[in-house]
């Protein structure tokens, strides 16, 4: 795990594309955001936690396993997540329009900015010309930054979205964990382990391996 408590320069250069970098520095030092970068997590690929007595900064933590187009659109979620609470507090809905709002701005300035690959192009003006998000445009676009990954497989590339509810199924950066989806909440999904019972939220977008059964 790595910690940033004021995200410097060429620590975050290391993580997202370069005409990024400048902004997004500017940004997190300006909120005092305390940036964690981890292992692979099943259930997220990021969030956010707002000041509390227990812990007074803006926390984000991103997955450290993500391509750098990847990481940054995670982190601009997780960015509109700050600004919503600067904003509004708590007072509104996690991703109520509010939220939204400023994820559309940030994703529409950083690729103004060319912080995405030009591939991505007629996704993000369609995914940022309306409100509300488009979720299967969303997804659209997740999968095709994955395709940026340094393993991509264009042949392995089954999402957990792309599988019927109650379908078994196991996770590419965990083979080790047999799990059936139950029922999709949002942008994740209720799943458990039929061995063991236990229950998880994953992301739809999280690449998977169906197994018949």
């Amino acid at each position: 795990m790595t910690v940033e408590s004021a995200p410097s320069h060429s620590r975050l250069a290391n993580y997202v594309p370069a005409t990024a970098v400048d902004e997004l520095t500017s940004t997190l030092k300006h909120h005092g955001v305390r940036l964690v970068v981890t292992r692979a997590r099943v259930s997220k690929l990021g969030d956010y936690r707002f000041p509390s007595p227990d812990h007074p900064r803006h926390t984000i933590t991103i997955n450290g396993d993500l391509n750098p187009y990847m990481f940054l659109l995670v982190l601009l979620h997780e960015v509109a997540h700050l600004l919503t609470f600067v904003d509004y507090g708590r007072s509104v809905r996690p991703h109520g329009a509010e939220w939204a709002r400023h994820y559309v701005q940030l994703l529409a300035h950083y690729h103004s900015l060319g912080a995405f690959p030009t591939e991505a192009d007629a996704l993000l003006r369609r995914y940022t010309a309306r409100l509300p998000l488009h979720r299967a445009t969303g997804q659209q676009l997740e999968r095709l930054l994955r395709s940026f990954d340094p393993d991509y497989n264009p042949q392995q590339q089954l999402t957990l979205a792309d599988l019927p509810e109650g379908s078994l199924f196991v996770l590419r950066n965990h083979p080790h964990m047999v799990l059936r989806s139950v029922q999709r909440r949002r942008t994740r999904y209720h799943c458990v382990e039929p061995a063991t019972g236990r229950a998880f939220l994953v992301q739809g977008a999280a690449p998977v391996i169906a197994i018949e059964g």
